[in-house]
């Protein structure tokens, strides 16, 4: 025990090696600045992250709101894994701290919507009580069997109705590739100045494990099956399936130059021909086998374009409209359904086993970058997102991630600024209304 702690402060250590020179000096492109000046680190953190704009000419009628995205870290990981923050004042991570902290910073982005990750299920009654005393209404989701955090999605009273919500749970039984406890979330809102209007917004926490991108694939394979069911409309011009606007944020502990992420930007990814279980590229060097053609077995009902087979049966057979129970006819566990209570039967024939996944939502990264930073894992890097579907949304606003230089200051986190170990992801959007 005491050789693994010494090796653990060890390796942390080396993550101050950036910055041997932080007591001499903060940055130069920082400290060259006249507008900065001596080192205070809620000043520091205010000016790498500030506002930015885009041009907004709108001459159509249009639903304005925020939004904001945060991993929260939930209390019970904190001290499960407290090496991890051995540079951390041991005061600033007691969870009466750094509670007041959040809702300092959720009150200062007065966001019309809150997704969170890492929310410990015994503090929901905190969360629950300071929001609503905010006007927000939430929705939780645990992750499934002994874990105590899961995702939480709140939203403000006054301006959005819940029309549908629908929790996703990635734990599917019999299912090598999808036995992890991970979840996400899935709501249809209105807002309530034209209740004709839909938006959906999803939120998830993907699988840790740096190594096994083969179940990330599969766990973001199964959300955008449930995100592409909730969000459709119906079928447009030349058949083609027509969705409301979409917002799915989350951490998806996935880097913008992995596999999966491309698959989220691309709407198409090749894996047949990948390592597994990393999706690296092959190479005669590796030794690791490829993925093969089948990602997840055809029983769960899903078709390489992330969408449910009886589904769209379901639609084809309805003149191509949505069925408010279609989701009694998806064949995906969910721990809190009866089996009785399902609607499809045999499995019907689809095409599968190509080694393609696809999906037709189109998304858009508010941080479509690779050199902005939102935690802290070995080394800065991002791995929190916001994505939305660009054809009726707007962005107007974001908050901005700092670089790799500009977050060497940074010694810690969660710090007497900053209650968590992931950064917040902020951004406002315009919502076209026809």
């Amino acid at each position: 025990m005491y050789i693994t702690s010494k090796f653990n402060k060890i390796c942390l250590l080396c993550r101050l090696c950036p910055i041997a020179n932080f007591a001499c000096r903060i940055s130069t492109a920082v400290m060259q600045n006249k507008q900065f000046s001596g080192f205070n680190m809620k000043d520091y953190m205010n000016y790498i992250r500030p506002f930015v704009h885009y041009e907004n000419n709108t001459k159509y009628k249009s639903f304005n709101f925020s939004l904001l995205s945060y991993n929260v870290l939930a209390q019970e990981l904190l001290e499960k894994n407290a090496f991890l923050y051995d540079w951390s004042d041991v005061r600033v991570l007691e969870w009466n701290y750094r509670r007041q902290l959040l809702l300092n910073e959720i009150k200062r982005f007065n966001a019309d919507i809150i997704c969170f990750q890492e929310v410990q299920e015994s503090h929901l009654s905190w969360f629950f009580k300071k929001l609503s005393d905010l006007g927000y209404n939430g929705v939780y989701k645990k992750r499934t069997h002994v874990h105590s955090d899961g995702c939480a999605i709140y939203y403000k009273n006054d301006k959005f109705t819940l029309k549908e919500k629908v929790t996703v749970e990635y734990n599917q039984p019999g299912v090598n590739v999808l036995d992890r406890d991970n979840v996400g979330i899935v709501l249809r809102l209105s807002p309530r100045q034209y209740d004709e209007e839909n938006i959906i917004v999803s939120t998830t926490h993907i699988l840790y494990n740096k190594k096994r991108h083969d179940i990330k694939l599969a766990q973001v394979h199964l959300l955008l099956a449930e995100i592409e069911r909730v969000s459709y409309k119906g079928v447009g011009d030349r058949n083609i399936p027509e969705y409301y606007p979409i917002i799915l944020t989350g951490d998806f502990n996935l880097e913008p130059n992995t596999a999966v992420y491309d698959f989220l930007i691309n709407g198409a990814l090749y894996y047949s021909n990948l390592q597994k279980p990393t999706l690296w590229s092959q190479n005669n060097q590796s030794g690791r086998s490829d993925m093969g053609n089948e990602l997840i077995p055809k029983s769960l009902g899903i078709t390489e374009y992330s969408q449910h087979s009886d589904i769209l049966e379901l639609r084809k057979n309805n003149n191509n409209k949505r069925q408010i129970n279609d989701g009694l006819y998806s064949k995906l566990y969910h721990s809190e359904r009866k089996n009785d209570q399902l609607l499809s039967s045999s499995l019907l024939e689809f095409k599968s086993g190509t080694g393609n996944v696809y999906h037709n939502l189109k998304f858009s990264s508010v941080y479509n970058n690779n050199i902005s930073c939102s935690t802290y894992h070995d080394r800065w890097t991002i791995v929190d997102y916001i994505f939305y579907t660009n054809k009726n949304l707007k962005l107007r606003t974001l908050m901005k991630l700092p670089n790799v230089a500009e977050c060497q200051p940074i010694v810690a986190m969660p710090n007497k600024v900053s209650p968590s170990d992931h950064l917040p992801l902020f951004a406002k959007f315009s919502y076209k209304i026809k």
